[in-house]
């Protein structure tokens, strides 16, 4: 079974979504922060945002690996 390729500029668009991830998760973790001004809670979220990402370009990598 192949897959299908991926059109042009879609590494690019998959970097801005990802960079806009972690902007969405530092905003969280300001709001995490002001909650109670407890540093464990923005380090959590940005720990899950990051994690996140980590699995996401795993998975993509592994997409992308010739069988």
């Amino acid at each position: 079974m192949t897959t299908p390729s991926a059109p042009p500029g879609a590494d690019r668009i998959i970097r801005w979504i990802m960079v806009a991830i972690v902007v969405w998760g530092a905003i969280l973790a300001v709001g995490a922060w002001t909650l109670n001004h407890d540093i464990r809670r923005p380090i959590m979220v940005m720990a899950c945002v990051l994690g996140f990402l980590a699995f996401w370009l795993a998975m993509l990598r592994t997409l992308r690996r010739p069988s």
